[in-house]
């Protein structure tokens, strides 16, 4: 039976065709997709198992700190479809048992399974381990910045009276106060804010670190902020030395006193007066010292007590 030659012609064509079609594939995927190397730079390790290690009461000191280089081998496009973001490289802690510097072995996990490591560098990693520990600070609430002029910071409280920090041994150790701090610049009313805690060492110098926890990381404070003036300052007697006007006060004695307190109180006074002096408080100079008789919420800025020097009722009249 004789073929068409048409027939042939067609069969022919498909042929060829799919001959073509297994070249280029084979094409694309030998020469243009080929076996690459490269290498992936700065990819974090994450370190598994700190739990483990805390149970030990041990801590890492420098976990955030450690990447590694690696060497990568396969197929151009699953090789540069890799960064330090889609790579995993993992280093159980659980193993360490003591304080000091280790060495750990690290797992890396790839995201196509098609890809080869050829190195990794380094090959191991160095850490070091610190006892972990807690310890209680008193809270301090402390301001910055001055309030408006005539105003001063008065009484300052805070809703936590204690904080417990927990991390490594050495840094802990190195904790001298844990503070709430509050701006007061141009105050001239209380202030009352919730305010996160700082961390300060030595030479009040403030510590950021990773590897400590605090038990609360802010509370409420409020800070009084009162206003300030300068009154007359008057000695009283007790009833026989007045009565008798036995002493009287020496002309060159006017004394003055800063107090402070809430404004609505301190806008109200114009002179603060001693406790009684009693007769026999006075010395054989002529001088006493008086306690200040303060209104309920006001304070003395130059102290609680004074000096007075006083002289005989007949010396003046003389």
């Amino acid at each position: 039976m004789k073929l068409n030659k048409n027939v042939l012609s067609d069969r022919t064509l498909k042929i060829i065709s799919l001959v073509i079609a297994i070249g280029l594939w084979l094409y694309v995927g030998q020469v243009q997709n080929p076996d690459i190397e490269r290498t992936v730079k700065d990819v974090p390790v994450v370190f598994s198992q700190k739990s483990a290690l805390e149970d030990k009461g041990l801590v890492l000191i420098d976990d955030n700190e450690h990447t590694i280089d690696i060497r990568i081998k396969g197929r151009r496009q699953y090789v540069y479809g890799v960064d330090s973001s889609t790579i995993t490289v993992l280093a159980d802690v659980s193993s360490l048992g003591s304080t000091g510097s280790h060495t750990l072995m690290t797992n890396v996990v790839l995201p196509y399974a098609n890809l080869e490591i050829i190195n990794k560098n380094p090959s191991v990693v160095a850490v070091t381990v610190d006892d972990l520990m807690e310890r209680e600070f008193k809270v301090s609430v402390e301001t910055e910045g001055t309030p408006k002029t005539d105003y001063i910071v008065g009484r300052t409280t805070s809703s936590l009276a204690t904080i417990t920090v927990k991390g490594p041994k050495s840094i802990v150790n190195g904790i001298e106060k844990v503070s709430a701090v509050v701006d007061v610049s141009s105050k001239t009313e209380d202030v009352a804010l919730v305010s996160e805690f700082t961390v300060y060492g030595s030479n009040n110098k403030e510590i950021k670190s990773p590897y400590i926890t605090l038990s609360e990381v802010s509370a409420e404070v409020r800070c009084e902020i009162l206003k300030t003036k300068t009154v007359n300052l008057i000695p009283v007697f007790s009833g026989d030395v007045s009565q008798a006007m036995k002493f009287l006060p020496d002309s060159n004695n006017t004394k003055t006193v800063k107090i402070a307190g809430a404004p609505e109180v301190i806008d109200d006074i114009t002179e603060i007066s001693t406790k009684p002096i009693e007769e026999s408080e006075i010395n054989s100079n002529g001088e006493a010292s008086a306690e200040l008789s303060l209104p309920t919420g006001v304070r003395s800025l130059d102290g609680d007590s004074f000096i007075f020097r006083f002289s005989l009722k007949q010396n003046q009249e003389e």
